[in-house]
């Protein structure tokens, strides 16, 4: 009786242990994906503070015609 209880409590074990590294590699592949994301929120984020910078040249403008603007302007933005 004793050794069939040793027997299912190793099996439990292992089965916890299995279930364990199991969540391990699922929290490390979690991480590396919020990386990722971060990274491309990063990125979106720098583009989109270039296109809002597009928009405030052409919006307050100078002397240059605005077509001239938005070429060179847009040039930049696609370069990022």
């Amino acid at each position: 009786m004793t050794e069939n209880l040793l027997q299912k409590l190793e099996e439990k074990a292992m089965m916890l242990l299995s279930e364990l590294e199991t969540l391990r590699n699922e929290v490390q592949q979690l991480k590396k994906e919020n990386s990722t994301l971060k990274m491309e929120r990063e990125s979106s984020l720098k583009k989109l503070q270039d296109l809002v910078s597009v928009f405030d040249t052409i919006t307050l403008g100078d002397d240059t015609p605005a077509g001239n603007q938005i070429s060179l302007s847009s040039r930049e933005y696609a370069a990022a």
